[in-house]
């Protein structure tokens, strides 16, 4: 019975998060979440293909990464509070991102999602990776609570302005 509940909502899940994710890469990683009086549901897409590499001020470099929080039209607003994604890449090393000093904006790490709206962010990591390094990914909200997300691939159909490849011929007057 869960099950049957769970789909439509992944499915509505994917088509909203389709909109935030670079048209060319389709891969996400995505977790559907509630807590245990089901007052607060929510949502949660991170986006492998807006991997970026920056300089902090002392010149090292971190890697910034897309994520998405949706929170259900009918639950109470999410108080987000510094929780974690943590990566485990394929060579075997596993990190989390930090904090930043941002209080405002697409870099801070704590802020509140009203019912029914969407917030995007980054996520700082002192590591240099790509999409291609990433073996598997978790929201940890504790040291002791760690929820899965799962990777999501979607086909990606060109039109026919993007695909020259189809493009009708036009003939000369």
């Amino acid at each position: 019975m869960k099950k049957r509940f769970l789909i439509p909502i992944l499915f509505l899940c994917m088509i909203l998060f389709h909109n935030t994710v670079i048209a060319q890469t389709a891969d996400y990683y995505l977790g559907v979440f509630s807590n245990t009086t089901n007052t607060i549901k929510f949502t949660i897409g991170v986006y492998p293909n807006s991997i970026n590499q920056s300089k902090k001020n002392d010149g090292t470099l971190y890697s910034a990464m897309r994520v998405a929080l949706v929170n259900n039209e009918l639950a109470e607003p999410i108080e987000w509070n510094d929780f974690k994604i943590y990566i485990l890449l394929k060579d075997g090393t596993l990190f989390y991102n930090f904090l930043t000093t941002a209080t405002t904006g697409e870099y801070a790490c704590k802020y509140q999602v009203a019912p029914g709206t969407t917030h995007l962010q980054y996520y700082c990591y002192d590591k240099v990776f790509t999409e291609v390094d990433i073996e598997k990914v978790w929201l940890c909200f504790s040291d002791s609570e760690f929820k899965p997300l799962f990777l999501y691939k979607d086909e990606v159909k060109k039109t026919e302005e993007e695909n020259p490849a189809k493009k009708s011929i036009k003939k000369k007057p």
